[in-house]
Formats: C-alpha cells, sequence, structure tokens
C-alpha cells in the first residue's frame, strides 16, 4: 500500500473525551452521595452554638413532628445574633488573653486581669444559655421532656455505656 491509502489513526476522539468526562462527573456526584449517607441522618443547621450541644441536643429536634420543630427551632433562632455577638466578644477577650503572654516583659497582672475579663464574659454567656434553655424546657410537653431528658443522657455517654444502660433500664 502507498502512504496516500494508509487511514490516520487519531488517538482520542471528542466522542472518547465526552465519555471519560461523563464517567468522572458521575463519580463524582456517587462520591458526594454516599458520602452524605456516611455522616448520617439529616442534621439540623447550628440553632444557638456550641454552648448548647449538651443539652438541646439535635437528635431530638429529628424526633419531633415537623410543625412542632419548627416551632421550638423558631424559639432558638431568636437568640441567635445575641450568642453570636456574644461569642465574638469572646473570642477578643481571648485574643486580649494572648497579647498580654506575648508582651515582654511578661506581666501576671496583665494576664490575670485578661483573664477575669474572658471569664465574666464566658459567665454571662452561659448565664444566658441557662435562662433560654430553662424558658425553653417550660414550652415542652411531658413527652417531649422524657424525650431530651433521654437524648441528653445519650449525649453524655459512650455509644457503649448507652447500649448497657438502655439494657439495664429495660429491666
Amino acid at each position: 500500500m502507498s502512504e496516500a491509502q494508509t487511514p490516520k489513526a487519531r488517538r482520542w476522539s471528542w466522542l472518547w473525551i465526552a465519555l471519560i468526562a461523563s464517567l468522572a462527573v458521575n463519580l463524582a456526584v456517587v462520591a458526594a452521595i454516599v458520602a452524605h449517607n456516611a455522616v448520617g441522618p439529616h442534621r439540623h443547621r447550628s440553632i444557638t452554638g456550641p454552648g448548647f450541644t449538651q443539652i438541646l441536643p439535635r437528635a431530638f429536634f429529628r424526633e419531633l413532628e415537623r410543625d412542632r420543630r419548627d416551632e421550638l427551632v423558631g424559639e432558638l433562632r431568636g437568640h441567635r445574633k445575641g450568642f453570636r455577638a456574644l461569642r465574638k466578644s469572646l473570642r477578643e477577650r481571648a485574643r486580649d488573653v494572648a497579647s498580654a503572654l506575648r508582651a515582654e516583659p511578661y506581666d501576671e497582672a496583665a494576664v490575670t486581669a485578661a483573664l477575669e475579663v474572658y471569664q465574666a464574659e464566658a459567665e454571662t454567656m452561659v448565664g444566658r444559655g441557662r435562662n433560654i434553655a430553662q424558658n425553653f424546657f417550660k414550652q415542652l410537653t411531658p413527652d417531649e421532656r422524657k424525650l431530651i431528658a433521654e437524648q441528653i443522657e445519650r449525649k453524655t455517654m459512650s455509644r457503649r455505656r448507652w447500649k448497657r444502660w438502655k439494657e439495664d433500664r429495660k429491666e
């Protein structure tokens, strides 16, 4: 055969590129779905901050009917801005502690003063959280109070200890 008659071989055609791109997108979608399901059931957004995770566990809200959940979460969301400001202030007080520690020469009185201001801010935040939680608990029905008590106990125990504790209670 002459050179003019030999077909030119293409290494990559647009069809192959499209198929590989489609495969990559499909694998990314499957990976996202698997990762989402591996995390567990649907999680609610943070309600009011880290101080509430022990006494207002998210699992409690998942077990409520949608209307009741929306009502209770709405009550808590009303306090979001106040806690945001408190957390910002607490971060600033922590930076004040860091500045006092960094100062040369070391001034123990300045560090102590910065720690006392930090402690006062933290106590303000905890006090406000306690009042909000107390008012929240007043709004619950007796069944909801039992449910949240169980979720608080569950949140504060290891998985193994929780299973043993549940088995002991059933007997």
